[in-house]
């Protein structure tokens, strides 16, 4: 009973000992609270909550200037945690640089926890404008609040220069180009800029309905966040679009051209969508998926030090050259490839393509290839080591299809109208016979001639081979 009672005691002091603590620590950071700045223990708490309009700016110290971004101008900005946005507003008469910060937390003594900005613009020595927005957040390990909003307000009878160009750096806001509601007149809520560089860490890209998306130029840098837009992508000759992140997202409508354009695709391990492409695209990725419905253009993926590995990549139809070397542990499926060439190489992925077409390689060494032929005549190559490869003929049966396996199987499903011929091979070259062919178990010879026989076919692996009518 006596140590009951004393342990009963000690937990009784141990309580009261960690109330203390708990309430010293409240009042701690009550004080701080109320006296932002104030460094206790090495934190401080911090609080910045203003608004700033910017209209008039003074290049050189003495003249004032109204913003006119109808002059050819270069819009930059930078801020470490901003979220940006320009367009349109029927209420203001000149360009108005409009920031709102809201940041509460608690930072480390030595973090900057000061609130700046800077809003410069001139004419350069080439008689363009630089408008040029700088912020610099404060720096905390616990945000209560953390949003600071940097707007570019565009009076609604304001021309915008074609020539400008606009880039936006942020390391986890959003950038809104084009939102907000319509003016009065909605033709007078549109505008463009037709150099534009976006870069965001983790945010939200998005192109609203009142930005004219013609491009010379468009670089979006997404590392983790999400880009997405419902509005065409138009690209002017010789214009590039680059896209590149580490896991962005990437959400497209239609991208086309006018002239020749091409993407510049260096995405890790994101996901991009796209409707209908019209251009090349130079494809540089490891692991990302890729979902394209329609691509009229050439799709390559040569790198020789990003090697293609892991991808998901599925296309609708395809009007061009798709060559991906070193596709490796991939799945590729393609819906319609009657209209182009394909070359796959891969050490081990699964490929479907639907309506191959002459002209084309794909080979493997492990996986799958599964394929149905386009109504086209000239050579076919679809090679691999161990892996499966199931084909489904066309009526015509005009190509020259030349299969090489190891010891995969290979199954060959033919229309009962085709009219081939076909030979069978082991993996050394030596003639077979041990080959199952549908409608030919008595009459089976080698090279068999299918219905007369016709354009010439040849199968060769040690693993199973059949023929089946369809």
């Amino acid at each position: 009973m006596a140590g009951d009672k004393v342990r009963k005691g000690f937990l009784f002091y141990v309580l009261m000992l960690l109330l203390f603590v708990v309430a010293i620590f409240f009042i701690l950071v009550v004080i701080m609270v109320f006296n932002p700045g104030m460094n206790l223990l090495g934190l401080k708490y911090f609080s910045q909550m203003r608004d700033y309009r910017v209209v008039e700016v003074m290049p050189d110290g003495q003249n004032v200037e109204y913003i006119n971004l109808s002059n050819a101008t270069d819009i930059v900005v930078d801020g470490n945690l901003i979220n940006f946005e320009i367009m349109r507003d029927q209420n203001i008469e000149h360009t108005t640089i409009e920031i709102e910060n809201y940041q509460t937390g608690f930072a480390q003594t030595g973090q900057n926890t000061q609130f700046s900005y800077s809003v410069e613009y001139s004419v350069q020595e080439n008689s363009r404008a630089l408008l040029s927005i700088n912020v610099t957040n404060a720096e905390g390990f616990l945000y209560f609040n953390n949003n600071c909003y940097v707007r570019i307000l565009i009076p609604k009878d304001e021309t915008i220069n074609v020539t400008n160009s606009l880039s936006v750096s942020t390391d986890g806001g959003s950038i809104v180009l084009g939102g907000g509601q319509a003016l009065l007149n909605e033709e007078d809520s549109y505008f463009n800029f037709r150099n534009v560089n976006l870069h965001t860490d983790s945010g939200t890209i998005l192109f609203g309905q009142f930005l004219d998306t013609t491009f010379s130029q468009l670089s979006i840098n997404n590392e983790n966040g999400t880009f997405r837009t419902s509005k065409d992508i138009v690209l002017d000759n010789n214009a590039v679009l680059n896209i590149s992140g580490k896991s962005g997202n990437f959400e497209f409508a239609n991208i086309t051209e006018n002239g020749y354009a091409w993407i510049n695709y260096n995405l890790a391990s994101g996901n991009f969508s796209a409707a209908n492409i019209s251009c090349d695209i130079d494809l540089r990725t490891t692991n990302s998926i890729i979902d394209i419905q329609n691509l009229k253009g050439d799709l390559q993926a040569n790198d020789l030090v990003n090697k293609m590995d892991g991808a998901n990549l599925t296309i609708g139809q395809v009007t061009g050259v798709i060559s991906l070397p070193f596709a490796n542990n991939s799945n590729i499926t393609i819906s319609d490839a009657s209209q182009a060439e394909i070359f796959i190489n891969s050490n081990n992925s699964q490929i479907n393509i639907d309506k191959l077409a002459a002209g084309s390689w794909l080979e493997t060494k492990q996986g799958a290839i599964n394929v149905s032929l386009a109504d086209t005549s000239g050579n076919i190559n679809l090679v691999s080591e161990t892996a499966n490869i199931n084909i489904d003929g066309n009526i015509e049966m005009q190509n020259m299809l030349f299969v090489s396996s190891v010891s995969g199987s290979v199954t060959l499903n033919y229309s009962p109208q085709a009219s081939f011929t076909v030979s069978f091979y082991d993996s050394q070259g030596q003639v077979r016979n041990n080959i199952q062919a549908e409608g030919y178990e008595d009459i089976f010879t080698n090279p068999l001639f299918v219905n007369g026989g016709g354009a010439q076919n040849s199968i060769s692996t040690d693993g199973a081979i059949s023929l089946r009518r369809l």
